[in-house]
C-alpha cells in the first residue's frame, strides 16, 4: 500500500510518520511536505502552489491512501478568525484533490478535521453534537470536511475525518497552549497565571493515542467520523495543582479576573474506543512524559 502524507513537520504529522515508519516499510510511505525525512521519498509541497499533474508527474500515480494533517492550525485565539489563512485550509485542500483525481489509484482519505466544528455546547460532546463553527478556522476545516466527503463518494472510494479535540504532549510548546505554559511555570518556579475561576473542565488526550489512532483509520472497512478526544475531564484549577505536585515546586496560582464565560469540553469517546483504540494513556502518565521533555529543551 502507497500512502501519501501531508503535514509531517507538525506537531502531530510528526508522531503519525513514527507510527507508520513502525507499521509500514518506508518505501511505501510519500511525504508531502517542505522538509523531506531521511528514507523517505518527498514530493516538495511548493506551499500548495501546483497544476492537477503535479503527483502524476511526481511519481504518484500509485497512492492508494492519503493522510491530509496540513493545514493551518491556530497557535492562539486570536488567529482563529483570520480570514486569510483559513481560507488557504480550503484552497490547498482543492488542489490537492484535483491532483489525486488524476493518480486513479486512490482508495481512501483520512482527513484531520477539529472539534471546532461542533456549535458551542456545554453537553458531552460526541459524533452527533450539531455542527456550527465559531471561528472561521473552524468553518475552513468543516468545509474541507465536506469537499473531502464529496470527492470519496463522486470517486467510489472510502474516507475517514478524525475530529481532534485537546491534543496535549511533546511538541506542542510551540502553539500558546495552557498545558506548555503551564508546565514551563512551574519548572522555573514562577506562579502559574488562570483566566477567570479556573472551573472549567477540560479532557486532554495524549499525542502518542492520536497517531496511533490515525494510523489504525488506514485499516477501517468503510466510511466514517470519528471524535479523537479524552474522557478523563479535569478543572483548570486541578490541572495547575497537578502539574505544581509533579514539578516538586511550591509555587502559588494566580486568578486573573476575566470576562470570558466558563465553558467545559467533555467529550464521549465510545466511539474512538470501539473502532481505533483500547485504551488510553492516562493524564498523569502524559503530563509526566511531557514535563521530562521540556526540562531537557530548558
Amino acid at each position: 500500500m502507497s500512502i501519501l502524507i501531508t503535514g509531517t513537520s507538525g506537531f502531530v504529522g510528526k508522531r503519525v510518520i513514527e507510527q507508520l515508519r513502525a507499521r509500514y516499510n518506508d518505501e511505501d510511505i510519500i511525504t508531502f511536505s517542505s522538509s523531506p525525512i531521511n528514507g523517505i521519498k518527498n514530493i516538495y509541497s511548493n506551499n500548495y502552489v501546483f497544476d492537477s499533474d503535479y503527483l502524476v508527474n511526481s511519481g504518484c500515480e500509485d497512492v492508494e491512501t492519503l493522510v491530509h494533517i496540513g493545514a493551518f492550525t491556530p497557535k492562539s485565539g486570536s488567529e482563529a478568525n483570520d480570514i486569510n489563512k483559513s481560507s488557504s485550509n480550503i484552497e490547498n485542500t482543492g488542489r490537492l484533490l484535483e491532483a489525486l483525481a488524476k493518480t486513479k489509484s486512490l482508495k481512501r482519505i483520512v482527513y484531520l478535521s477539529t472539534l471546532d466544528v461542533y456549535e458551542s455546547t456545554d453537553d458531552i460532546i460526541s459524533e452527533n453534537t450539531p455542527v456550527g463553527p465559531q471561528t472561521m478556522y473552524g468553518w475552513s476545516k468543516l468545509y474541507c470536511e465536506e469537499m473531502v466527503k464529496t470527492f470519496a463518494k463522486e470517486n467510489d472510494i472510502l474516507f475517514c475525518v478524525l475530529r481532534l479535540g485537546h491534543v496535549y504532549g511533546e511538541g506542542e510548546e510551540k502553539y500558546r497552549k495552557v498545558m506548555p505554559v503551564m508546565i514551563k511555570s512551574a519548572l522555573q518556579k514562577e506562579g502559574i497565571s488562570i483566566y477567570g475561576d479556573g472551573e472549567a473542565l477540560r479532557s486532554f488526550i495524549y499525542i502518542e493515542d492520536v497517531a496511533k489512532a490515525v494510523v489504525n483509520s488506514l485499516k477501517l472497512p468503510s466510511s466514517d467520523i470519528i471524535n479523537i478526544v479524552g474522557n478523563e475531564a479535569i478543572s483548570i484549577n486541578d490541572l495547575a495543582k497537578k502539574i505544581i505536585e509533579l514539578s516538586g515546586n511550591d509555587i502559588k496560582i494566580e486568578h486573573i479576573s476575566s470576562n470570558v464565560a466558563n465553558r467545559n469540553y467533555i467529550f464521549d469517546n465510545s466511539k474512538l474506543l470501539n473502532t481505533l483504540l483500547d485504551s488510553l494513556t492516562p493524564l498523569e502518565t502524559g503530563l509526566k512524559r511531557e514535563m521530562e521533555y521540556l526540562k531537557q529543551l530548558s
